[in-house]
């Protein structure tokens, strides 16, 4: 069985995802945690398992990493009508000097 990685709780990070099947539009969403293969946001908005998304990841408003993802998971939130997803990177994983700041 593989081991995850360690994940590290964030609070000033956004994801921009572009959905590749539903509109051109990029929406903001906060990220929960973080690892170097992926990340948990919280979202209004539902998304399909395994749905491709083109991210862009903001620290401070500054892009500080891009990559193309994957819907892995979802997970029922404490807020009403939000969900916590899990998307995997596809390509490019994330620095690990980055989850330090």
């Amino acid at each position: 069985m593989q081991q995850r990685e360690a994940r590290t709780p964030v609070k000033h990070y956004l994801i921009q995802l572009l959905r590749q099947a539903k509109s051109a539009a990029e929406k903001e969403y906060s990220i929960i945690n973080i690892s170097r293969g992926g990340l948990c946001f919280a979202s209004h908005d539902e998304f399909e398992l395994n749905e491709p998304v083109k991210l862009n990841i903001l620290l401070r408003e500054k892009i500080v990493h891009s990559a193309n993802g994957r819907i892995c998971y979802r997970n029922d939130s404490n807020q009403k009508d939000t969900s916590n997803y899990g998307l995997s990177f596809l390509d490019h994983f994330i620095d690990a000097d980055l989850l330090r700041n």
